[in-house]
């Protein structure tokens, strides 16, 4: 009975002793943990950035996708559109008689779009206007404002328009309670036809013009040009589409010709017929004129300006650093001018290779940052992705283009102050740390 005890006493022993037994592998801290602490650093480097400058040109405003138009306290902005003059003034009587006759015109609709507006704007007006069809790029503020003064051909309250009850379509509204989806439609007593579209961003508006609005003029092809200017209770300001966008301006010209009996037996008969036109030209002109260039680096405006800002990155940023954060400190000279409503964006788009002004764009990396009008505060934009590839490359070409987006659809334009002002020079701003030491004792 006393054997197995003894034995079953020595198990256990055994057991207690494995259990405390303390280790004595290499592997246990402090001797196998590295030495070293983690340390971050944040350093603003003011003098990094070089060599910065502006060019004027990229694109123009008859080439943007949308035309700007206001009626500002500090800025007078008027859209123009030109219709092609390939209007056909006879056709044939049948596809055998190849006869021709006159056509003669009744009316005309025209299409323009708003793809951007101030929804607190009351009152709000667009204004048409005959402006020669001379019109061309050309063409400046003073010279097409005789036409612009003038008394206008017609005039949309837009406003009255959008406070009017919607037609409902009942394939796009709810049988219970009415709801409507998708676009909807108000006219008022002067034939004017408005339609709303993405949740009230886009405004179709469509003007009936008669033979005295919009003459048709035979010697001319049926060329015609028209102005836009736009008028609010206060900070009038829209955007219009182009015809370099979805929402092109569209002329339809509805007409008919006669076919006259040469029997005697059966009476003339009239045949009715209509044409779509899509603008020849479209632009917009605008007082003050844009600026020139000067010694700080402009980005926006007409035609559209760029900054070429280079970098020199610091050499110690290759040598096992990591880039936590980097942003770029940009001064503005003062606040941009436009409707308190209105912003627009920066973009941020490496170069491939430095060829000044026309140095190649680099599709791996864009960043923007938006811009509110009438703000002077320091602009910000974040850079981390491109300062870490930079770190990682010390091949790569350290600098970027800032441009406005969309480019050359408004006269607003920011300028910051450029390396050559010494208190208000750009800067980067880095958050980095030093890759920890793995494996050292």
């Amino acid at each position: 009975m006393t054997r197995p005890l003894t034995w079953l006493l020595l198990l256990l022993g055994a057991g207690i002793v494995s259990c405390t037994e303390e280790a004595t592998a290499p592997g246990r801290c402090p001797t196998f943990c590295p030495g070293g602490t983690t340390e971050i650093k944040d350093t603003i480097f003011t003098d990094v950035i070089q060599r910065d400058s502006s060019y004027r040109g990229y694109m123009p405003p008859y080439a943007a996708q949308a035309m700007a138009a206001a009626s500002l306290p500090n800025m007078d902005s008027r859209a123009l559109v030109v219709l092609p003059h390939n209007m056909p003034t006879t056709v044939a009587k049948s596809s055998t008689d190849t006869t021709s006759v006159p056509i003669v015109v009744d009316s005309s609709r025209f299409r323009l779009t708003i793809v951007r507006r101030d929804t607190g704007a009351t009152n709000l007006k667009l204004r048409v206007y005959r402006l020669p069809i001379t019109s061309d790029s050309n063409s400046t503020f003073a010279s097409l404002d005789p036409a612009f003064t003038a008394t206008p051909i017609d005039t949309v309250n837009v406003s009255q328009l959008l406070a009017r009850p919607p037609i409902v379509d009942t394939a796009k509204a709810d049988s219970t309670n009415r709801r409507i989806f998708g676009d909807t439609t108000r006219t008022d007593s002067a034939g004017h036809i408005l339609t709303v579209a993405d949740s009230g961003r886009t405004l179709t508006l469509f003007f009936h013009f008669d033979t005295v609005q919009a003459r048709f003029v035979p010697a001319d092809s049926g060329q015609l040009a028209f102005g836009f200017r736009v008028a609010a209770d206060s900070f009038a300001s829209v955007s219009l589409g182009s015809s370099e966008s979805t929402h092109s301006p569209l002329m339809e010209w509805f007409f008919h010709h006669t076919i006259h009996d040469t029997t005697g037996v059966k009476p003339d008969s009239n045949v009715y017929d209509n044409r779509l036109r899509t603008p020849l030209f479209d632009s917009f002109v605008f007082n003050p004129p844009t600026a020139p260039l000067d010694s700080n680096l402009a980005v926006g405006g007409t035609p559209s300006a760029r900054s070429l800002v280079r970098v020199k990155l610091p050499r110690f940023l290759h040598d096992s650093l990591d880039v936590v954060r980097a942003t770029a400190i940009l001064v503005p000279v003062a606040p941009v001018i436009g409707a308190p409503s209105d912003s627009f964006s920066i973009l941020v788009r490496p170069i491939l290779t430095d060829l000044g002004g026309k140095s190649p764009l680099s599709g791996a990396f864009s960043t923007a940052r938006t811009i509110h009008i009438g703000t002077a505060d320091t602009v910000t934009i974040e850079l981390t992705d491109l300062v870490r590839a930079w770190a990682q490359d010390t091949t790569a070409q350290t600098a970027f283009f800032l441009a406005q987006v969309p480019e050359a659809a408004s006269f607003t334009e920011i300028r910051f102050y450029s390396s050559r002002a010494p208190a208000f020079r750009p800067a980067l701003h880095i958050t980095y740390v030093k890759r920890f030491p793995f494996g050292t004792p």
